[in-house]
């Protein structure tokens, strides 16, 4: 199912917060909220049932690959804000809630969300196909759980238009809700979220985040929990030393297996990678280990020019000696800059376009995007969680081993739980991305409850 992950542990996030801003008749934007929450999503692209399944297959490749580009544009300006941070993100739950308000968009405002998302299309019932084929997908997953909400001002009405598309392609309802009453609106919002991330993601809005003029919040959630296809011996795990830099180390819960893996060693990212499934999917988590203790800065400007959607076309598959920290993380970002200096300023501004959105004059305005997730690797799995809300006011290298290979992670390395896409290595869809950073030993040495 979706792309390798490491351990059978869940990883939740709340990604997307975006406000929209009603204008007043004095020419003023008053808040208007949307928000929009993401806990996991695995997205794969398909084209409407009119395209020739050549065409298919050459916009899947194409979403694919501005996928990837928009994952790591966005890693790029998260790591550049705290390179020592460990992150988590789940690119494809805010590229859904984003996707949701583009739906509601017009003008320059909606090219600018195309370009920024990197859509296969401007057409809104592609874009929605788009998603659309991706969600059904797990629709009835016991190990990925993927919803979208919207909640609207009391007094006010999504257009029929707009209604229908969020409930048909998107899956989510709408439920009125009076943001006057903070406390209990992002009560509300909040409960949701934690019911749709095994309460992995907690408190993803705050209550100053919506007041009586917000409009409408959108909401999207993920939740993935998945079991390694080759699980991690628990007697094997030893207490090894992960290298923070070049001398400084710290003792960390070390797993050990031997197994047959995707497995390369990449020149243009001066990188070795290691893709492990998760059991009954077609879910993996890629890792990519730079070949120098402290070269997780170069690896980042590497991935500026490297298309991380077909990754696994420089993979063989070998018996491999693996070494990987148990780990987990917690990561919240409000992802305004972040997708200004993408080129999505438009909808932040007084002169935003989402008039497809409100059965309303008002015009409104996006004021805050935020994410939020959360993961966890062991022996036995990955779990995870994403959450995003919008509050609105190459080829394959010819490799052979005379020995059994090394993939020891003991300094840091970036990872990415992903989606493969049947018969095409070249479509895959980076669901969560993340990096590890750095590990506390005695956090990093507690015992974990299984998953």
């Amino acid at each position: 199912m979706l792309m390798s992950f490491i351990g059978r542990k869940i990883v939740d996030a709340k990604s997307l917060l975006a406000l929209w801003n009603p204008l007043s008749r004095r020419g003023n934007y008053c808040n208007f909220g949307t928000f929009l929450s993401f806990a996991l999503l695995l997205a794969v692209y398909t084209t409407t049932a009119t395209m020739s399944s050549h065409d298919q297959l050459v916009a899947q490749r194409e979403f694919a690959s501005k996928s990837a580009q928009f994952a790591v544009k966005l890693f790029n300006q998260m790591h550049n804000k705290d390179p020592n941070k460990n992150i988590i993100y789940s690119p494809f739950s805010i590229q859904t809630c984003v996707g949701m308000a583009r739906i509601g968009a017009v003008g320059e405002t909606a090219a600018e969300l195309d370009r920024g998302l990197g859509l296969p299309s401007n057409d809104v019932t592609a874009i929605a196909d788009t998603f659309h084929n991706i969600l059904v997908t797990y629709k009835d997953s016991p190990i990925l759980k993927v919803a979208n909400k919207i909640y609207v001002m009391q007094g006010y009405s999504v257009k029929k238009e707009f209604n229908e598309i969020a409930t048909t392609k998107f899956f989510s309802s709408a439920d009125s809700i009076n943001f006057a009453d903070s406390v209990n609106a992002a009560n509300t919002i909040n409960k949701w979220v934690e019911s749709k991330t095994n309460n992995l993601i907690k408190d993803l809005i705050a209550p100053d985040a919506v007041d009586s003029d917000t409009r409408v919040v959108l909401v999207n959630a993920i939740h993935f929990k998945g079991e390694w296809k080759y699980q991690f011996p628990k007697s094997a795990t030893r207490d090894d030393d992960f290298y923070l830099n070049e001398v400084d180390s710290v003792r960390v819960p070390m797993m050990n297996l031997k197994e047959t893996f995707g497995y390369g060693v990449i020149s243009e990212l001066d990188a070795t990678v290691l893709e492990m499934p998760y059991k009954d999917s077609d879910l993996s988590m890629v890792v990519i280990l730079p070949n120098s203790r402290t070269g997780l800065a170069s690896l980042q400007e590497k991935l500026k020019n490297f298309n991380l959607s077909d990754i696994t076309r420089y993979l063989m598959h070998t018996k491999v000696i693996v070494k990987m920290p148990k780990f987990k993380a917690e990561y919240d970002i409000q992802l305004n800059d972040a997708l200004i200096n993408l080129g999505m300023a438009r909808m932040f501004s007084k002169n935003a376009e989402f008039s497809n959105m409100l059965d309303s004059d008002e015009r409104l305005q996006v004021s805050k995007v935020v994410h939020k997730a959360f993961i966890e690797v062991n022996e036995e799995g990955t779990e995870a969680a994403a959450a995003t809300g919008a509050i609105i006011r190459k080829k394959r290298c010819a490799m052979s081993f005379s020995e059994i290979p090394e993939f020891h992670a003991d300094h840091p390395f970036l990872y990415t739980i992903k989606h493969n896409s049947s018969g095409d290595i070249t479509t895959a869809i980076s669901l969560f991305l993340g990096t590890v950073s750095s590990l506390d030993a005695v956090n990093a040495s507690e015992n974990h409850d299984e998953l």
